[in-house]
């Protein structure tokens, strides 16, 4: 059973119906969603900026019974019952499973700091990026502030594109702005290594972009359209914001789903994202990625998927798994360019997770990398249609 719709859910369910039917073994993979619809998060980027349509950030999940022979059940998960292998549905249903994959990314907890929910615009829901949309539309100058609450935060680069995107926008089109990030993180994606870290301050540089470190966010005034941080105060006449990270309810609502160190986490073990109590639960969507030391993006969770599937299907087919955490390549927006990126986490077992800083490469930086970033995260889609 595969607990989640998202990039973690689809990437399970279709390696796993595929590699489970290729040795002959009969099996029912399950995937449990609130929704019917599966969503591309990265291209709500592309919607804000208006380069693409709500329509081309999602497909129907349903494609999965029809292309891949998954059972695709529309009845958000409620919770986990893991000692009697069994989840809770929304609906009162119970379903047991012998296997089970959760992959529930995280909440968006703007109310964890005063005036954040109030304020401001965002593109983490198809919602929200027509809406920051609407506002760019209407922006005519002044002040722009891109504000990261805290750390870890979902899609790291994600602050450093929205910042040269715009800085490159307003000039093409002679719009007088300033553009400021305002970031919990120090420096900014230092993980990713010195050439990619290099190659934003420059774009920083050529585009008039400011970056800026606060040492914690204290509140956001929607009245005032100010930012105060205990370090620095910011005014707005546009503010951009980053969701502070949750654990989602239903794992909150499960014994033993709650990282006891730190509860925005969902407790993960092992180069195979198990359960630490529980064998035959894999851990692979957001809410794990900062404890198995990975970054909250979507590469990372696609690469865990496969990972925690390689496993099950090893343990029911009979071979040894021959799948380590594959290297992983993201790209990004750089202004009016993009740029292609390339990781290669590996487990340390001595600490009991994943490390990544430090091998990350800077590969294309160019207007062509632009097109591949929109093509491979269209092409995903179009195999569910």
């Amino acid at each position: 059973m595969i607990a989640g719709g998202g990039v973690g859910g689809v990437a399970a369910a279709r390696f796993l119906s595929g590699e489970l039917a290729k040795h002959g073994v009969e099996a029912e993979v399950t995937l449990v969603s609130d929704r019917p619809v599966h969503y591309m998060p990265p291209l709500f980027f592309d919607v804000a900026m208006g380069e693409a349509s709500p329509e081309e950030t999602r497909a129907p999940l349903d494609a999965l019974e029809r292309r891949f022979g998954v059972r695709v059940l529309v009845d958000p998960l409620a919770g986990i019952e893991a000692g009697e292998n069994m989840v809770r549905l929304a609906s009162g249903r119970t379903l047991e499973y012998d296997y089970l994959i959760v992959a529930l990314g995280t909440t968006m907890e703007w109310s964890k700091y005063p005036g954040l929910a109030e304020a401001g615009h965002h593109n983490y829901s198809e919602e929200g990026a027509v809406r920051l949309r609407e506002e760019l539309s209407r922006f005519r100058g002044g002040d722009v502030v891109i504000l990261v609450p805290e750390t870890p935060y979902r899609c790291g680069i994600y602050p450093f594109e929205v910042a040269t995107v715009l800085g490159a926008t307003f000039r093409r089109r002679g719009i007088e702005a300033s553009v400021k990030i305002l970031s919990a993180d120090p420096k900014p994606v230092t993980p990713l290594g010195p050439d990619i870290h290099g190659m934003w301050y420059e774009a920083f540089e050529e585009l008039g972009v400011e970056f800026v470190h606060h040492k914690g966010l204290e509140e956001v005034d929607p009245e005032r359209r100010v930012v105060r941080a205990s370090n620095v105060e910011e005014r707005f006449d546009l503010l951009i914001k980053v969701p502070p990270p949750g654990l989602p309810e239903p794992l909150r609502a499960s014994e033993g789903f709650t990282l006891e160190s730190d509860p925005r986490w969902a407790p993960v073990r092992g180069a195979e994202f198990r359960h630490p109590k529980f064998d035959n639960v894999f851990m692979v969507g957001e809410h794990s990625m900062a404890p198995a030391g990975l970054s909250l993006a979507g590469v990372f969770v696609h690469n865990a998927a496969f990972v925690a599937s390689n496993a099950i299907a090893a343990e029911v087919v009979g071979y040894y798994p021959g799948y380590s955490y594959p290297t992983a390549t993201c790209a990004g927006y750089l202004g009016d360019r993009a740029f292609l990126g390339h990781c290669e986490p590996r487990y340390n077992r001595e600490l009991g997770k994943y490390e990544w800083g430090g091998r990350c490469y800077l590969g294309m930086v160019s207007s062509l990398a632009r097109f591949l970033k929109f093509g491979f995260y269209k092409s995903w889609l179009d195999t569910l249609k």
